[in-house]
């Protein structure tokens, strides 16, 4: 998956007015730097919303999603071709969520949404998808079979199955344990269950992706070690969880804005991105383990904009084939 929210603050994504920015930055004709490819300081549009999101949820090239609140409904703009809007004022479902995903859950060949959502203490699951010039709820189920709480919620292709699994981390006792949702045959069920993953349930992010270059989607817990950054990865082995790599010291502090997984530079596995504030100026590094252990490039010192945003985002939005950055922001 190369799909991501990010979310900047909640008291950015709750501002309901003002004007809706966006730039989006992507590697250009393979030169190892991010430039700059779309600006627009005016989409239209109001910043406010509870979830933002991307995908390829026409198919083709990656667009964004704004979910926003409706007096309690749930609305959905969409963004596509770097600033056309589609727009859905009520999906038909309330808009209070304990997480917000996508992925291709159901098989479909296009990016879905997921709205997890708290049922009194039980795990509920809506998911939506384009259907032509409309949404469409194609999963709703008020009761998966356990509890709503977690410490992280993830997507993933933990199993190899082809689709979009969902993984709940969670805290048990102190120890980091995790569950695994997939869809088949017109129902959501538990494939995988781990109540102790050998690990603490601490860390400064969690993230997906095919980091080791094995062909399965592996878990990232990215941990503060005294002001050092530290990492863990987990992956499906026969049907069992197993650390498979680990690191007290990649060798940088564990500040940032934000973390981003993605094919950024075409390296070939999943690479992870740290965003951060250099006094005012947004810069970013560049962490691949493609070669077992972790490497790390400085990408670019300085990528000319502002380090503020609503939320951070990864996709195709370009067309390239690899994996840009979009920072929308209000003003």
């Amino acid at each position: 998956m190369t799909e991501q929210e990010i979310v900047a603050g909640h008291g950015d994504i709750a501002q309901a007015s003002g004007t809706l920015g966006l730039n989006i930055y992507a590697e250009v004709e393979f030169r190892d730097v991010l430039q700059t490819c779309f600006s627009s300081s005016d989409l239209g549009e109001g910043p406010g919303a509870v979830a933002w999101l991307a995908g390829s949820f026409f198919g083709g090239d990656d667009a964004i999603a704004q979910l926003w609140d409706n007096n309690g409904r749930l609305g959905l703009n969409l963004y596509y071709s770097l600033g056309t809007l589609f727009s859905f004022p009520d999906l038909g479902q309330g808009s209070g969520a304990v997480a917000w995903l996508t992925g291709d859950f159901t098989g479909s060949g296009q990016t879905e949404i997921a709205q997890l959502w708290d049922n009194g203490g039980n795990l509920g699951l809506n998911v939506y998808r384009m259907a032509g010039d409309t949404v469409q709820t194609v999963i709703n189920s008020s009761d998966l079979g356990q509890g709503s709480g977690a410490v992280a919620w993830l997507t993933l292709d933990f199993t190899g199955s082809g689709h979009t699994q969902i993984a709940q981390l969670w805290d048990n006792g102190g120890n980091l344990g995790l569950n695994v949702y997939r869809y088949r045959d017109g129902a959501v069920y538990t494939a995988l269950t781990s109540s102790d993953l050998g690990q603490g349930t601490g860390a400064v992010a969690w993230l997906t992706g095919d980091f080791l270059g094995r062909g399965l989607t592996q878990i990232a817990q990215l941990w503060d070690n005294d002001g050092t950054l530290g990492a863990v990865i987990y992956g499906g082995v026969n049907g069992s969880v197993e650390t498979l790599f680990g690191s007290s010291d990649l060798g940088q502090g564990s500040g940032a804005v934000a973390w981003l997984t993605g094919n950024f530079i075409g390296s070939g596995t999943t690479e992870i991105a740290q965003l951060w504030d250099n006094q005012g100026t947004l810069s970013c590094l560049l962490y691949t383990f493609s070669g077992g252990s972790p490497q790390r490039d400085p990408f670019t010192g300085d990528l000319g904009q502002g380090a503020g945003a609503l939320a951070w985002l990864t996709g195709n939005f370009t067309g390239s084939g690899l994996t840009a950055i979009a920072q929308p922001w209000a003003s």
